[in-house]
């Protein structure tokens, strides 16, 4: 995102209607709503800067899922991927027009298709057939940050990444483009400017299209997320707050039910100190315990999403029971958690102490 803001971008973003969609891609439509893509696209190839990248999820011949990402030049410019084996392309890959197409493969996808090797895959964005040849090999857990919510990423583990080439700008297809048109980065071009190619976009009502600031992006994020996080914290402050006065009401309880016993026990040669000890080793044990079913359920939940076919490009990347940030994230509210409800017993226990216990014999 610092790429970003460093220089002035713009991004676009979809907001053509469902009723655009349906009336432009039928199939009686479809030859007319190319040919406008087609002619956005050379007026913003001929014109502007720009970052773009398309992504369709498609099948290898192994019946592997992964998703065929189509890039220009200047998407590295933006997206700083690292390159584990072999290179990145090169100006000659985005002009060639060699029969075997130069790729780049994520983690996963070259353990069936090593770097140097050939294979042929259908680009269903296209719904060609085509050649392709490794030429790099994308680091583990390379991915693509949302330039809307900033806390998401699209991981490329399932990922192979193709150069846009000129045949492929001559072949242009609505399809194509509307996918690169959430994303599409536009560089070192005025509002002015931007309001032109947002005309060419939106003329004869094929597609809505707005380009908008990344610094307006990232404050609409931020806006957005600070009312959800807000509602969070006072509704998870809430639960604290009545979770520790039923545990201070529940320890209440129980030492004075049992002042009796603690009463021998201490003119036995039990000290007060044990007493506050044993209700925290007690309230630590109940800690321990509550957090097991929490950690069950987030674990099979971020399992469930991480082995999941649908967005291949996006699953999460375990490399333990939970996402890095999620384990933080438990372990955190575990230790708040733990030094609240221990505090408020040995405010309790000491409490407690100070009180002058009856030692009851028989009935009386």
């Amino acid at each position: 995102m610092q790429t970003l803001v460093k220089r002035k971008v713009y991004v676009g973003n979809d907001q053509s209607t469902g009723k655009q969609f349906s009336q432009n891609f039928k199939q009686k439509n479809l030859a007319k709503t190319n040919a406008h893509a087609r002619k956005v696209f050379a007026y913003l190839d001929k014109n502007y800067h720009y970052s773009l990248r398309w992504s369709f999820d498609s099948n290898l011949n192994n019946g592997d899922s992964v998703s065929i990402d189509t890039v220009n030049s200047n998407f590295f410019k933006f997206y700083l991927l690292h390159i584990a084996a072999g290179r990145s392309f090169n100006s000659a890959d985005y002009k060639s027009s060699s029969y075997y197409i130069p790729v780049l493969v994520g983690a996963n996808v070259v353990k069936s298709q090593p770097l140097g090797s050939k294979f042929t895959a259908v680009n269903s964005s296209s719904g060609k057939k085509e050649y392709y040849q490794v030429v790099g090999v994308l680091q583990q857990n390379a991915n693509v940050p949302s330039v809307y919510l900033l806390d998401n990423q699209n991981y490329l583990n399932n990922t192979i990444i193709r150069p846009l080439r000129r045949a492929d700008k001559m072949n242009l297809t609505a399809a194509q483009l509307l996918a690169a048109a959430q994303d599409l980065i536009i560089f070192d071009s005025s509002r002015t400017e931007l309001n032109k190619l947002t005309s060419k976009f939106n003329q004869g009502d094929f597609f809505k299209i707005r380009f908008i600031s990344v610094e307006k992006n990232i404050s609409d994020f931020y806006d957005s997320y600070r009312g959800t996080a807000i509602m969070f914290a006072i509704f998870s402050l809430a639960i604290m707050v009545i979770a520790v006065l039923i545990i201070v009401w529940n320890t209440w309880n129980c030492l004075s039910e049992e002042q009796s016993e603690i009463a021998l026990r201490i003119s036995l040669g039990m000290r007060q100190k044990d007493v506050l000890s044993a209700v925290i080793i007690y309230q630590l044990l109940i800690d321990i315990l509550a957090i097991v079913p929490v950690l069950l359920y987030a674990g099979s939940y971020s399992k469930m999403l991480a082995d999941s076919s649908v967005g291949s490009s996006s699953q999460i990347v375990l490399n333990g029971l939970l996402p890095r940030a999620e384990t933080a994230s438990l372990l955190i509210s575990f230790v708040l958690m733990l030094l609240i409800t221990v505090l408020a017993i040995a405010l309790v226990a000491a409490h407690f102490n100070g009180k002058t216990l009856a030692l009851r014999m028989g009935d009386e």
